[in-house]
């Protein structure tokens, strides 16, 4: 009964931490990214395994919550950074694409202020021309908020 009931308080704080981060969440592509993580972070503590030690005391449980809860941050912080170098990369690519050119995106993922995981710098590697350059600058900062200075471009090296 302690397992069912540990396991659905971990589902409860999960979804309220996902609701939390949601609700904190600026507008935009950062929303779409964290709408996405938050639902693989609900998905993980429905299915993740459940401890298989008998607990004997409260304090044996809270030492093992807590170190569990680090495991867990961590790993569900990798995840988030994966998903959104991934996202975020994808996004500017398809950017490109609008305009006409073939180029790669490396995104670089760093706290803000208030601890949140964002897109921070990018690095675009493509054939653009300066106009080009321009307006795919312009979209990342816009829709991205990734101001220019953290934006670089590289000429493709065939």
């Amino acid at each position: 009964m302690n397992l069912l009931k540990d396991w659905l308080l971990g589902v409860i704080a999960a979804a309220l931490a996902v609701a939390l981060a949601q609700a904190l969440t600026p507008e935009g592509a950062v929303k779409k990214v964290g709408r996405l993580v938050g639902g693989l972070v609900l998905l993980l503590a429905v299915v993740r395994p459940l401890g298989k030690l008998e607990l004997d005391g409260l304090a044996v449980a809270a030492a093992n919550m807590g170190s569990l809860a680090g495991t867990e941050e961590r790993a569900g912080e990798k995840v988030m950074k994966t998903l959104i170098v991934e996202k975020v990369g994808a996004y500017i690519v398809d950017k490109g694409s609008a305009l006409g050119v073939d180029c790669q995106a490396s995104v670089t993922v760093r706290a803000d202020e208030t601890g949140w995981l964002v897109p921070w710098a990018v690095e675009i590697t493509g054939d653009l021309t300066a106009e080009q350059e321009r307006r795919l600058s312009q979209a990342v900062e816009e829709e991205l908020s990734i101001p220019a200075q953290r934006q670089s471009f590289r000429k493709e090296v065939p």
